[in-house]
């Protein structure tokens, strides 16, 4: 009886093509699993001296990095953030040297030119005095000089505040410049976060002179993450974005995050 030939080299070609096609099925089953096997990098941009949100003494650099960085870390992108001056880097993101800026406050001026993502932090406004002064509530600064630094924006909530007690605007270079006018007193009084703490402020160089923040939460100021509208696929970026930070949000990991910072804003 004449037996059946059995092809050897045949056999391995068939065999390898069969397992060519279970290890494509298999990875063909995890998309995400493979984009996450290469992870993409993009560059950012951000001011300094915004603290707690953007602090190079504090972990990630400050509250508001920790939570950009984690954002895309969901859509699998490493984040390299250069800081700059804040409206150079508020320029530059527009001209697409970056990707996105963060945190800026919205304003119909950059409405013009940026997309806005969903806030990412909240800055609660307090107002603040020098230490020797007399004055003891916002009330009492009805018609008064405020101080504002020429590097933030003045938006349409702050600019609520100074109608609402009818103040004269002294400009100066930064929040640390304000400080210092209002602890000189050549301004009466400066606007700041809640989560500024007065007894870590730098005294005056001529005096001992420190600055008291009243308690009464004037605003509550939305910051964001902002894509120039001329870059490309930008509203698909900024979707992208709000969708991996809202898994942020469910996920309790931007909870965490906060509390992080929040408890090490409060600790003496």
């Amino acid at each position: 009886m004449h037996k059946p030939h059995f092809n050897h080299k045949h056999a391995v070609t068939c065999l390898l093509m069969i397992l060519l096609l279970v290890f494509v099925s298999v990875f063909s089953s995890f998309g995400i699993t493979q984009q996450a096997l290469v992870k993409g990098k993009v560059r950012l941009a951000t001011g300094e001296g915004y603290s707690p949100f953007i602090d190079n003494k504090l972990p990630d650099g400050g509250w508001s990095t920790s939570l950009i960085k984690q954002t895309f870390n969901k859509l699998y992108l490493d984040t390299t953030i250069e800081i700059l001056p804040w409206d150079r880097a508020l320029k530059w993101t527009q001209e697409g040297k970056f990707l996105a800026a963060f945190p800026f406050v919205y304003s119909e001026q950059r409405a013009e030119n940026f997309w806005f993502s969903a806030a990412i932090n909240f800055v609660p406004v307090h107002m603040y005095v020098a230490s020797n002064s007399t004055f003891t509530s916002p009330n009492q600064l009805k018609g008064k000089r405020l101080c504002f630094p020429f590097s933030y924006s003045l938006d349409s909530i702050e600019q609520g505040i100074v109608d609402k007690y009818q103040m004269k605007i002294n400009r100066v270079k930064d929040g640390v410049g304000c400080v210092k006018h209002v602890q000189k007193g050549w301004s009466d009084a400066g606007l700041t976060n809640g989560y500024i703490n007065a007894n870590k402020l730098p005294k005056s160089e001529v005096n001992d002179i420190s600055i008291v923040i009243f308690p009464e939460q004037l605003a509550l100021i939305p910051l964001y993450l902002v894509i120039s509208k001329d870059y490309p696929n930008a509203e698909k970026w900024i979707a992208e974005f709000e969708h991996a930070f809202s898994l942020l949000v469910k996920s309790g990991e931007k909870a965490a995050i906060d509390k992080r910072y929040i408890d090490l804003i409060n600790t003496p």
